[in-house]
């Protein structure tokens, strides 16, 4: 079977570019099966990261609250119906939450051993333990009679004296509910007065963690800090230990706080996976847990054998488009010359010399071959017409073949050349390395082909020059906003606690002012009432001293009349005297009525006696009387000065109060600022680490490029790879 030179050209080239091809295919599909895997596994440890934060979230916001509850129980004289009062907020706040507590120390609530026991939230032995839990028909109260102060709920707050999280336990009383507890001491004056807490649900969480499927097929889980499952593969490990391959390294990242990565493990169906194990810790409560992700390897297998199924049919496009470029110029160029050439040999050889042959216009070796064959042609005829000169003419077609061979030698070691050097330099273009160039002298118009390619290559070389300083630009751009977007994100996660804590003491401060805003009313109230008693005080003492005057008047009388009964008795006792006289002078007769005048006298003397001693007590009660009328007007004067020091008094607590109220309501406005301003920073939060995760995947394509350009040779040596 005779094999034309074109289907050996297509055959060698066909061969070629497939070896090519199949080199580049495989080279290309294992470079994407390794970024597939890593950007894959980056994607889950993002999304691994944003699942760990909702969790932390959602605990830490209910922390806080317990956390300002204690704090409330520790900054005021609420007392034990306060409390009880206070802890079905939490229940109604979050869903999460099935219960809400408070277990009073040992030594009681309030310093007491013990209260009654027929107080609110207080047991038959006198501990006050109220406990809200959610019921059939509401809120529910119940009072726990039995009591171990030695369990983790109770010993681990009240010895670290800080907020805790209990390891996860299972309720058989709420039907087999996965539960924990977050407890903070409640302290006042140093000293505990019992702890305050929460029995959380998880059965919510683990359900919601257990529906999410990363990648359309993954799965999520949940751990302990001990390795212990809160959401598992199988309902059956729930609270059981890992016990899958790599338990070790589980261990260790738990430790450690790192994450890890396991390859190849079986999953819940039976299948591979790439599992990744994220620690994460519950902010303030001194509890790590874990987020387990796994990824099918099926994910993987699907994007690299979709990549691998576009490449072998754009690798097909190229060498069918390949083929048939090369077919179409083989037959312009090569066969279409060469049958015009063999069918002109063919009319030679049929000894037809009369027209010339064609193609002598072409600027390639055809259009040599050809002038060479119509001078050929042209010497044949000349033999034909003249054989006398047969022999010269034969001698001279000698000379001409032999010339025409050595031309074509020429041509053909200089196309060798041409093509040995074209061959060296692609070989070295192809090896990667930029600095060679064709040095080599080239004929005729072969000098444009080696001049297109050297510039092609400077080009090139030029062009990845550029790239790599990109791409270090790029590298270093990349850390830069990867280390920025870090710090940016501790401060903001600094910032948000500042602003919750910030939160929780401008409403305690509100609610001091309220309290201060209602006591300054109260206040003004009484001054109101104490001036109005002092006016009315003021009144008394008027009419007192008009009362003390009237006294010190009728005393004047009683007095005068006191003297005119001293002068009656005085007259009185001269009367009797002049009558003992006269009955002294009647004699027997006048003994009677000297007896009488007698008792008269000493009447008259005891009246007069009475008179003085009365009228001495009068003038002593006078002087009283007086001293007294001088007192109550002083003590007139000083209400006076007091009514008008209380009605500035209670025109400054009015000023007070009307203060108090602008600062509490001030204060409000500012606290709905602070919110405001914590929301705006949790979602700043989110951000930072969305900027952080695009940097790093920006990063992984940067550092790519650097590898895929670093094969290059330039001018300068070899193209270092980006750090």
């Amino acid at each position: 079977m005779t094999r034309t030179l074109a289907f050996k050209l297509l055959s060698v080239s066909a061969t070629a570019i497939l070896l090519c091809l199949a080199v580049t295919f495989v080279a290309v599909i294992y470079q994407v099966r390794e970024r597939t895997v890593s950007m894959t596994l980056d994607q889950a440890r993002t999304d691994a990261k944003a699942t760990a934060a909702g969790v932390a979230s959602q605990l830490n916001n209910l922390a806080g609250s317990v956390k300002a509850m204690a704090s409330v129980v520790e900054r005021t004289e609420v007392d034990r119906a306060g409390v009880t009062e206070m802890l079905p907020a939490l229940i109604e706040k979050f869903d999460l939450v099935f219960g809400s507590w408070m277990l009073e120390d040992v030594n009681g609530f309030d310093g007491k051993k013990a209260a009654p026991a027929t107080a609110t939230g207080v047991n038959g032995s006198g501990e006050f333990t109220p406990y809200w839990t959610r019921g059939a028909n509401g809120l529910e109260l119940l009072v726990p009679e039995v009591i171990n102060r030695e369990e983790g709920y109770f010993s681990l707050p009240s010895s670290t004296r800080a907020g805790v999280a209990t390891e996860p336990y299972v309720e058989d009383e709420a039907g087999g509910m996965l539960m924990m507890s977050i407890v903070y001491p409640v302290i006042s004056a140093e000293k505990l007065r019992g702890v305050l807490g929460v029995d959380v649900g998880l059965d919510t969480l683990s359900a919601a963690l257990k529906d999410q499927r990363p990648f359309g097929v993954g799965r999520v889980y949940l751990q302990t800090g001990q390795g212990l499952w809160l959401t598992a593969p199988d309902k059956g490990e729930i609270m059981k230990p890992y016990e899958f391959e790599g338990d070790a390294a589980v261990k260790a990242a738990a430790l450690k706080g790192e994450t890890v990565i396991l390859k190849n493990v079986i999953g819940v169906d039976q299948e591979p996976v790439f599992r990744v194990v994220m620690p994460f810790d519950l902010p303030g409560l001194n509890t790590r847990w874990m987020i387990v992700e796994d990824v099918p390897v099926a994910v993987v297998s699907a994007i690299v054998n979709q990549q691998t199924l576009i490449l072998i049919a754009g690798g097909l496009v190229i060498m069918a488009a390949v083929i048939i470029s090369l077919l179409a110029a083989v037959r312009m160029f090569i066969q279409k010359p060469i049958g015009a050439l063999l069918k002109e040999v063919s009319r030679l050889s049929r000894g037809d010399y009369e027209q010339p042959v064609g193609g002598q216009d072409r600027k390639d070796e055809v259009g040599a071959l050809a002038t060479s064959l119509d001078s050929f042609r042209n010497q044949l005829a000349e033999g034909r017409s003249i054989e006398a000169v047969a022999e010269r003419q034969r001698l001279a077609a000698e000379e001409q073949r032999s010339q025409t061979e050595a031309e074509r030698h020429a041509v053909t070691e200089t196309q060798r050349k041409v093509v040995m050097a074209l061959g060296k330099g692609l070989q070295q273009l192809a090896d990667g390395n930029l600095s060679h160039r064709i040095s080599e002298e080239f004929p005729g118009s072969y000098a444009e082909l080696r001049d297109h390619y050297n510039s092609a290559v400077d080009s090139l070389e030029n062009t990845v020059l550029r790239l790599n300083v990109t791409v270090d630009t790029l590298n270093a751009g990349t850390r830069e906003i990867s280390r920025s977007s870090d710090h940016l994100s501790k401060r903001t996660e600094q910032q948000a606690a500042s602003l919750e804590e910030t939160t929780a003491a401008l409403g305690e401060i509100a609610d001091k002012l309220n309290e201060s805003a209602g006591n300054a009313q109260l206040a003004a109230s009484k001054v109101k009432t104490a001036c109005t008693e002092a006016e009315r005080s003021g009144e008394v003492v008027q009419k007192a001293i008009s009362a003390m005057e009237g006294i010190e008047d009728s005393s004047r009388k009683v007095s005068q009349i006191i003297g005119v009964i001293d002068e009656i008795a005085f007259q009185t006792n001269l009367l009797a005297l002049n009558a003992g006289v006269e009955a002294a002078r009647a004699g027997e007769a006048g003994k009677g009525f000297a007896v009488v005048a007698q008792e008269v006298r000493e009447l008259a003397q005891r009246s007069a006696q009475a008179a003085r001693e009365i009228k001495a007590l009068i003038s002593a009660s006078n002087d009283q009387v007086g001293q007294g009328v001088t007192l109550v007007a002083e003590t007139g004067e000083s209400l006076d000065r007091i009514a008008e020091q209380v009605q500035a008094i209670d025109s400054l607590m009015q000023q007070i109060s009307r203060a108090t109220g602008e600062q509490a309501s001030g204060l409000r406005e500012i606290n709905t600022a602070v919110n405001h301003m914590d929301q705006a920073t949790q979602q700043n939060a989110a951000m930072v680490e969305e900027t952080t995760a695009a940097s790093a995947v920006l990063n992984g394509e940067a550092n790519t490029l650097s590898q895929m350009i670093s094969r290059f040779v330039v001018g300068r040596g070899q193209i270092s790879k980006a750090a």
